[in-house]
């Protein structure tokens, strides 16, 4: 289910970023190469389309984001014990190594040479 939705947000970026990239505004040069499409989509002409469509997507997206997060989060989830123990018992249960003392006498330095 995870990578499902992990290719499916992919899937929708490029999706997104190439309507992005098609979508023509009024003052536009290539405005021109879409004057035959005002009869398939409308008076408007492509540009209230391809707004719709990535209005879409960008909502897919972003509840695809929500979603995967949660997924996400919930199957890392570190789980806290349901009970901790009591200081009294704790001590007494466990061991410890003793800590090793330090020795009586330290060597002595070596000569500085310069």
């Amino acid at each position: 289910m995870e990578t499902l939705l992990i290719v499916f947000q992919i899937i929708l970026a490029i999706l997104i970023v190439l309507i992005v990239l098609v979508n023509v505004t009024k003052g536009s040069e290539y405005g021109a190469v879409f004057r035959g499409a005002e009869a398939i989509f409308g008076g408007a002409g492509p540009t209230s389309f391809l707004n719709k469509v990535t209005m879409v997507l960008v909502i897919l997206f972003f509840l695809n984001s929500i979603f995967l997060s949660k997924i996400i989060t919930n199957k890392h989830k570190i789980t806290l014990p349901t009970q901790l123990p009591q200081r009294g018992t704790q001590k007494e249960t466990q061991k410890t190594s003793p800590l090793p003392l330090p020795p009586k006498e330290l060597p002595p330095l070596p000569p500085k040479t310069q």
